[in-house]
């Protein structure tokens, strides 16, 4: 009974995104001229269903023209500037085709202007988080001469506020990328399984400790080196790895006789996966982009963010886990789940690959 419900839960689920690293994405840069910002924005065509009039995620250059004045009155709705108390004059002033890496969309020039010179800046983003996707992701970079300050809008940070000193603390832009990395494991469903899997077999916290350490080891390394660029990887290869990953653990959890407890060298197995799951972290982090200013600060807080939310995860299932493990039900339950967690690894691994 255990091992069907587990089978048809997995079943009814099947539809989770085969990129589970995918952040999406919009790009910012506002440009200071005097009295005058000069606005260059993206954003992704699968964010903007309002011009998408045959609804296939895929604006053509035909919808981009149609849907012109909806977008620019979209944009006048949801991104303002102001200097002080005086919101500044918009002007939509072209809309364009492009990419950013491999993801297609749309990058707008906009004007804002001012009754005066532009020093300090106030700037409101609440496009895409309410309407259409709570997870969009904005990464924002302000040019005022020499002073370059980088930042990112997210649903829980909609505004920033630019000072023109350039001596801003970096305590908000580290803050958001620890966030950043929290909510990326939280929605990272590949890792969560992986993770998963390896945990229902654990024999205790000392077992644990093990497996989450080798994990967290592992994967800070990787990540550090793919987005510091020290090493480069093929970005599909490692995400059907880490569907391969997942897939091979729970398959090993059936020839695992031992009840309720893991060989010794799984820690090992562990690490040499969380090598592989590291590159996808960094893969999700490049897309988004890291600020030139607090790039390493920001890397770091990212991974912290990662560790945060996994001993979050540990700590809410464990408890549960290890009571459950002596239970007569526990020996099929794990049987079945392991079933569930190989079918959408495979399943990850077909998608990713085709």
């Amino acid at each position: 009974m255990i091992i069907w419900l587990s089978i048809m839960v997995g079943w009814c689920s099947i539809q989770l995104p085969a990129e589970a690293h995918q952040l999406n994405k919009g790009y910012s840069q506002i440009t200071i001229e005097g009295r005058q910002a000069v606005y260059e924005l993206f954003l992704p065509e699968e964010e903007l269903p309002f011009i998408d009039a045959n609804e296939d995620k895929h604006v053509t250059a035909e919808e981009l023209a149609t849907g012109r004045d909806r977008l620019a009155d979209y944009v006048r709705q949801h991104v303002e500037l102001k200097r002080d108390d005086e919101t500044l004059a918009y002007r939509f002033v072209s809309a364009k085709l492009s990419d950013q890496g491999e993801n297609p969309g749309i990058t707008m020039h906009l004007e804002y202007t001012s009754r005066l010179a532009i020093g300090d800046l106030t700037v409101r983003y609440t496009a895409i988080f309410d309407d259409i996707d709570q997870n969009h992701v904005n990464f924002l970079t302000i040019v005022n001469g020499d002073d370059v300050v980088d930042t990112l809008f997210e649903t829980g940070t909609r505004m920033h506020q630019y000072k023109s000193s350039g001596n801003g603390s970096a305590l908000p832009t580290l803050l958001q990328y620890a966030w950043l990395g929290i909510k990326h494991i939280w929605t990272g469903y590949d890792h969560l399984l992986f993770l998963l899997s390896l945990l229902i077999l654990a024999a205790g916290w000392r077992d644990v400790l093990r497996i989450v350490t080798a994990f967290t080891a592992a994967h800070s390394v990787t990540l550090l080196l793919t987005a510091t660029e020290a090493i480069r990887v093929n970005s599909r290869l490692v995400e059907i790895a880490i569907a391969l990953s997942i897939a091979y653990v729970a398959a090993e959890n059936w020839f695992i006789r031992r009840k309720a407890n893991t060989p010794r060298y799984r820690w090992l197995l562990t690490f040499a996966f969380g090598l592989v799951h590291g590159m996808g972290f960094a893969g999700a982090l490049q897309e988004t982009g890291l600020p030139s200013r607090y790039f390493i600060g920001s890397l770091l807080s990212f991974n912290v963010g990662i560790e945060l939310g996994q001993l979050a995860i540990v700590a809410v299932i464990l408890p549960f886990l290890l009571r459950s493990r002596l239970q007569k039900w526990y020996s099929p339950f794990v049987l079945g789940l392991s079933a569930v967690i190989f079918v959408f690894g495979v399943a990850w691994a077909i998608e990713r690959a085709y």
